[in-house]
């Protein structure tokens, strides 16, 4: 029996992301690459706050110069994102086609597209600062300007997040640009659209009930000893959280397997039928 709605959809997810954990058991070390791009971002984040510093400390001049770390430090975070990403989703396509991926595999993977990951890091840093440029027009427009500018802003923001869904799996899989990437990604958002709605929401939920977790488990470790409490739940939100980032991962390249007609392995093929029969029944 096929779920319709959205609620239909929630169900649907739930049941492609027991499959996803399933991928997880058997290809444990996926969870590193999330790690290993939130590393590398705090030490992006501490180079540049040591030069910004330094450059601060000249004169008030180093204004634009601020400007141009901040800017380097935006784009920098993306690449390292969308690079682990890269390796985390190919990793992820290798196990679903019958391979047996590892971090190297992965790597390797994602440094033969480094010259798309790289542009396509700069476009997604243009949209982040378009996103953010129209949220700040809002602010000397009174409550009521702020709020409807802030929707407006949002509703962009998810339209594009949901038409670029794929360009990801697409660049590591089909060795396309961006832009050729982009577009494809739309075409295959037409088919896709209401389990990624279903899925954003999802994983969502899952990362915010993980937080709220980890801050409970940190008080009541708190209870013996304040530093000790925060330090356990600073692990365990870290840990919960790259857990869930990388079963969305393996979901979104399950999902683009599927999209262009393959049959992910360790995948059951009923529960991708009836998530795409409810993506139709809703379109």
């Amino acid at each position: 029996m096929v779920n319709q709605g959205f609620f239909g959809n929630i169900s649907n997810t739930i049941h492609l992301m027991k499959s996803c954990v399933n991928v997880l058991k058997k290809d444990k070390e996926l969870v590193l690459f999330p790690i290993m791009a939130a590393i590398c971002v705090i030490v992006l984040l501490g180079i540049i706050f040591s030069i910004g510093g330094l450059a601060f400390s000249d004169g008030p001049e180093t204004q634009e110069g601020g400007i141009i770390l901040l800017a380097i430090l935006i784009f920098g975070a993306n690449f390292i994102i969308v690079f682990f990403n890269s390796a985390l989703i190919s990793a992820a396509l290798e196990r679903l086609r019958g391979g047996d991926p590892n971090i190297s595999s992965g790597l390797n993977h994602a440094f033969k597209h480094v010259h798309h990951i790289f542009l396509w890091s700069i476009i997604v840093t243009i949209m982040a600062l378009i996103f953010a440029a129209i949220r700040s027009m809002g602010r000397n427009r009174g409550m009521m300007g702020q709020i409807m500018t802030e929707l407006f802003a949002s509703f962009l923001q998810a339209g594009w997040a949901m038409m670029t869904f794929f360009v990801v799996p697409i660049i590591v899989s089909e060795n396309l640009g961006p832009i050729s990437a982009t577009k494809r990604s739309s075409g295959l958002f037409k088919q896709t659209w209401g389990n990624q709605v279903a899925a954003n929401f999802g994983f969502g939920i899952f990362q915010i009930l993980a937080i709220l977790a980890s801050g409970a488990i940190g008080w009541i470790f708190g209870l013996v000893s304040p530093i000790f409490g925060m330090i356990v739940g600073f692990l365990c939100a870290s840990i919960s959280v790259s857990i869930i980032y990388t079963l969305e991962g393996i979901y979104k390249a399950a999902l683009y397997e599927f999209a262009i007609g393959e049959k992910p392995l360790e995948f059951e093929q009923q529960d991708l039928r009836t998530a795409y029969r409810a993506s139709a029944a809703m379109a």
